[in-house]
């Protein structure tokens, strides 16, 4: 599977549709390509989007907890309820639900962020500014990819 990367800003057309950018298309598996998951981001104020290869892999994460846990069932909840599977155009354009708009503050555009295996669409203002945050919290707190999975390792 290709990685979701980079970052691209759209307007919203006035039929209300976006144009996933092509490199994003690109990373959708060949099987699924032209349809894409939304749903709330559990952390930010934005959307996150992803293949259903990736939704999958999160039920399976899910499922590892206990099934009457308040645990299994909140993120059950949060995720799954408003889950909003939508498909591509021929021109690779897609409807963001009015629900989706209200909660990431999107209005006339959006800001594509690529996260790998999948990717957020923020208002771009909070894009940006997440984006700076995020990269201001890993130099004070001198963060490398070594500390981080060696610490996580020895955790477990």
């Amino acid at each position: 599977m290709n990685l979701f990367l980079s970052q691209y800003l759209l307007k919203i057309d006035k039929k209300g549709r976006v144009s996933l950018p092509s490199t994003f298309r690109n990373s959708l598996p060949k099987e699924n390509k032209n349809e894409l998951i939304l749903f709330k981001s559990l952390k930010f104020p934005a959307i996150d989007g992803c293949s259903y290869q990736r939704i999958n892999k999160i039920a399976e994460r899910i499922d590892q907890l206990d099934i009457f846990s308040d645990d299994q069932d909140d993120f059950s909840t949060s995720i799954f309820s408003e889950t909003v599977p939508t498909s591509l155009d021929k021109e690779g354009r897609f409807l963001i639900p009015e629900f989706l708009k209200i909660y990431s503050n999107i209005v006339n555009e959006v800001m594509f962020v690529g996260q790998g295996h999948y990717f957020q669409i923020w208002e771009p203002k909070a894009a940006i500014e997440n984006q700076k945050k995020s990269r201001q919290r890993i130099v004070n707190q001198k963060k490398t990819l070594g500390s981080i999975l060696i610490h996580n390792s020895n955790e477990k």
